[in-house]
């Protein structure tokens, strides 16, 4: 069965930097008055700006004569001013952008970074292709069979042909964006990759121990440090509420352990800017790992979940926002397909079903939508029911 979890936004404790303005001074002795034309008209005497006094006394003993700066017409003089006016123009623009974004300036003259590819806005979808049955020759490497065992756990499976573990999680090369470095691009890169991996492929995680490395990666502006603590010591979760799932994976050591050292990951990473200027990560990557039942011996039944996992991290930056600490990442939203996961169990654990375990999935409403949790050419269905129930058509 395949359990369907909604998005988790993680912005709730994130303060806004508002600014407040004051009001006018009641003790101002021009606050009588209104300076509109009639004001201006009804004046009896003007005096004139201080350059015109100035040139008034120059010219009352030496009469101003003309001086062309680049040729003998007349015309000279308001040449020299249009082309004083483009000069200071560009030189201000020239300003304005090297302190709205430096490394990009620097960037203009490096010929490498002219290229359409070399733009980090120009990035692939996150969503990846959809992956095939291995070839029948892969699969004989543990056996012709498709039935996965502890000698050949992926056998039958598109995760054949995925990359194992951390190596699966590749990042885009890091450039400078506008208002981010190029190493503050590179952090937001690693520190989303080190929250797939403990909350992903940790060990301790997925035997169901307490994230600790998860946690003291987010940014505490966000209280989503207490969120996760909560869901973790709950009893019972709603299908709407909190649920340690939501963000990590996580087995029942007492039902279900690991069978070898790896896990399969396929995904990808990019990155942009939102449209308030932040920095945003986005991440989509699919986890498959082979299980079995505790205790269950050599010859135990082996089977797989599939978890696909979207996370977008986001650095914060002021005035509006409160700056996401240094070494921090923030946790903008999450999203989660579980397949092979029980759908009447709903409780902080993964809960994988044998092929021996299985019951018939029909019901007098006709049998469950089937879907393919190796299919990444669609994003995930946001609109689905939290908790709802699908069938898996292969793990």
């Amino acid at each position: 069965m395949s359990e369907h979890r909604g998005s988790r936004d993680a912005g709730d404790g994130r303060d806004r930097m508002d600014g407040q303005s004051g009001g006018a001074d009641a003790d101002d002795p021009f606050a009588k008055y209104v300076f509109d034309d009639d004001f201006v008209k009804a004046a009896t005497r003007t005096e004139g700006s201080a350059r015109a006094r100035m040139l008034a006394r120059r010219w009352a003993n030496e009469p101003p004569q003309e001086h062309p700066w680049w040729s003998d017409t007349p015309k000279a003089p308001g040449r020299r001013r249009r082309l004083r006016t483009v000069v200071i123009t560009v030189a201000v623009l020239a300003l304005v952008a090297f302190a709205a974004a430096p490394d990009r300036v620097f960037g203009w003259f490096d010929a490498s970074n002219t290229a359409t590819a070399d733009d980090p806005m120009a990035q692939p979808p996150v969503t990846g292709v959809a992956t095939s049955v291995p070839s029948v020759a892969a699969q004989q490497q543990g056996g012709a069979s498709d039935t996965p065992t502890r000698k050949n756990p992926f056998a039958g499976s598109p995760a054949l042909n995925y990359a194992d573990n951390e190596a699966g999680l590749s990042m885009p090369e890091a450039k400078a964006v506008p208002g981010y470095s190029v190493a503050e691009v590179t952090e937001a890169l690693e520190l989303t990759r080190r929250l797939l991996i403990a909350g992903n492929l940790d060990r301790d995680v997925l035997a169901g121990g307490r994230p600790a490395g998860y946690l003291a990666l987010l940014d505490p502006a966000d209280g989503l440090v207490a969120r996760i603590e909560k869901a973790m010591t709950a009893t019972r979760w709603d299908a709407d509420g909190d649920n340690p799932k939501a963000w990590m994976t996580r087995f029942d050591p007492k039902d279900v352990e690991p069978v070898g050292s790896v896990i399969k990951v396929n995904g990808i990473t990019s990155y942009d800017i939102d449209r308030e200027g932040m920095l945003t990560v986005h991440a989509d990557y699919s986890f498959v790992y082979p299980v079995a039942k505790t205790g269950g011996g050599p010859g135990a039944s082996v089977t797989r979940s599939v978890v696909r996992r979207v996370l977008e991290t986001k650095v914060y930056r002021g005035p509006r926002y409160r700056s996401t600490a240094r070494g921090r990442i923030a946790v903008a939203n999450v999203d989660n397909d579980i397949a092979n996961s029980s759908c009447t169990r709903l409780d902080g654990f993964v809960r994988p079903e044998f092929p021996e375990d299985r019951t018939p999935t029909g019901t007098s409403t006709g049998a469950p939508a089937t879907v393919d949790p190796y299919d990444r050419t669609k994003p995930i269905d946001a609109e689905a029911v939290p908790g709802a129930c699908q069938v898996a058509s292969r793990t």
